[in-house]
Order: structure tokens, then sequence, then C-alpha cells
């Protein structure tokens, strides 16, 4: 039984390819301006939101929406 060539030793003036050093992408980037834009848009939500709150009703007459008004009477 003869043995695979793969077993066999290397010749002497044979270097091995240099292995690449696994680089991670750097994602840093992505994720600070993922979280600017998800913080953006809370303050805008909440920002809105309170607009809505002290002046919704008057936005809703002004329209002539007056259902909140109906529906207390």
């Amino acid at each position: 039984m003869t043995q695979d060539p793969f077993y066999e030793p290397a010749p002497s003036g044979y270097q091995a390819a240099p292995v690449a050093e696994k680089t991670g992408k750097n994602k840093t980037l992505i994720t600070i301006i993922i979280v600017i834009a998800v913080l953006l848009l809370c303050c805008c939500c909440a920002g809105t939101g309170w607009f809505l709150w002290n002046n919704g009703d008057q936005i809703l007459y002004e329209l002539g929406l007056n259902l909140p008004m109906m529906l207390v009477h």
C-alpha cells in the first residue's frame, strides 16, 4: 500500500502561502448611523405628540372635525 502524495513532506524550498488575517468588517459607522436615526425618530415622534396634545382640539375645530365635542355632549 502506498501513501498518498498529500502526506509527503514538502520540499525544502517550498513555503506555504501566507494566511490572511480575518478582519471583521468595521460596522461601527453603520451602528452609529442607525442609533442616530432611531433617536431622531423618537424625538420627532415625541415632539409631534406633545404638539398634538397641546393643540389637537384647536386643529380639529379648525378642520371642522368636532367629533370629540359630539362624543362629550
